[in-house]
């Protein structure tokens, strides 16, 4: 029985995070153009959660060097 599944092979040069980045979502909205906006909401949702993250750990850093 044929096994068919979808998949990028990736390597990142991770001297160039965002262009490397920006690379493998517009190979993956281009193989999904019909859920282009659901990916990118998605994504959307996951960079807001990670930079709520670095913001809530900054302010407690903050904190602890202003007492």
């Amino acid at each position: 029985m044929a096994k068919i599944k979808s998949a990028l092979d990736i390597q990142l040069e991770l001297t160039r995070p965002i262009e490397e980045l920006t690379e493998v979502i517009s190979a993956v909205i281009a193989s999904q153009p019909a859920r282009r906006k659901e990916i990118l909401k998605g994504l959307d949702i996951a960079i807001g959660d990670a930079l709520a993250g670095i913001q809530a750990q900054e302010e407690k850093e903050q904190k602890v060097v202003d007492s």
